[in-house]
């Protein structure tokens, strides 16, 4: 049996297998634990990725919602302004309008009194030179008794 080489040859073989298991299972298993160690760090990685991610999304959708509220606060403000514009607009439009309406109308009664004392003074003068067309044509007593009897007429109207 020791002389047998397919004995030593078993006993090399095993003695083979024997010292290379050892630094082959470390090499093998240190291998899958590294690569193990690999894949538990970019799993780690990609949920540490996932959960910025599901943060800068919600700092975007707060964002998101804050621009709108901004949005609507300033559309809401310039509807405001609008209303508060439009409505000055048409106050002083009103008092514009009040106001060249009391002007027009201060103006037309001075035109009226100007009319109606331009037409007194001139029936004034008409009268005045019918009366004195007359009372040329009168005699001097005629003329005298009239005046008397205009003086006494004048006198009981006081």
């Amino acid at each position: 049996m020791f002389e047998d080489p397919k004995f030593w040859l078993l006993v090399s073989f095993i003695s083979f297998v024997v010292l290379i298991y050892k630094p082959f299972k470390t090499m093998f298993i240190g291998g899958l634990d590294s690569k193990i160690e690999e894949i538990k760090e970019n799993i780690n990685s990609s949920l540490r990725s996932f959960t910025d991610a599901e943060k800068k999304l919600k700092e975007a959708e707060q964002q998101t919602a804050d621009l709108d509220n901004k949005i609507n606060e300033l559309l809401s403000n310039a509807k405001n302004q609008a209303e508060s514009i439009s409505r000055s607009i048409v106050e002083k439009t009103s008092q514009a309008i009040a106001s060249k309406e009391k002007n027009s109308l201060d103006r037309i009664k001075q035109i009226e009194l100007s009319a109606v004392q331009s037409i007194k003074k001139q029936a004034s003068a008409e009268l005045n030179n019918l009366i004195t067309n007359y009372l040329e044509g009168l005699s001097d007593t005629e003329r005298k008794s009239i005046l008397s009897n205009s003086v006494i007429k004048f006198k009981s109207l006081n």
